[in-house]
């Protein structure tokens, strides 16, 4: 049984080096590395199109941020939920799946508690919307959110 003529060039090598020996791939790499607006390669010049990031408006990205981090907060409030927590003061509190609320209600209260004019609002939006956030989550939600939260 003979290996294919195809597969045999391939199979010797690093599969990093044929990204590694392409020019134009480095020559791009380059001059995004050193901030330049375009490089060449076989005597034709090339834009550098900068990462899609960094067009990214920054208030934009700092909700984004916020949001990602109020999510990881959430993650733990669900885990503390299901399996309990050592409190510093209270010792172990046991956990209470059936009282985890979904995630809009965790964020209202996150910005009630924040106070001012940002949990004013909240406070408002939240009496507004009261048949939206009054509740706990049923079991199939709850199960939901630990499968969407990753939670074992």
């Amino acid at each position: 049984m003979s290996a294919s003529k195809f597969s045999s060039p391939f199979m010797a090598k690093n599969p990093m080096s044929p990204l590694k020996g392409n020019a134009f791939i480095k020559a791009k790499m380059d001059a995004e590395q050193s901030g330049k607006e375009s490089f060449v390669v076989d005597g034709k010049t090339y834009p550098v199109k900068g990462s899609p990031a960094k067009n990214i408006d920054p208030k934009l990205a700092k909700k984004m941020a916020d949001k990602i981090q109020q999510v990881g907060r959430y993650r733990d409030y669900v885990e503390k939920k299901e399996k309990g927590y050592m409190d510093e003061e209270d010792g172990f509190i046991k956990g209470d799946p059936s009282k985890t609320v979904s995630f809009d209600r965790f964020h209202i209260s996150e910005e009630i508690a924040k106070g001012g004019k940002t949990g004013s609002k909240a406070v408002k939006h939240y009496y507004d919307n009261k048949d939206k956030y009054s509740g706990y989550m049923d079991e199939e939600k709850r199960q939901a959110v630990k499968k969407g939260l990753n939670i074992k």
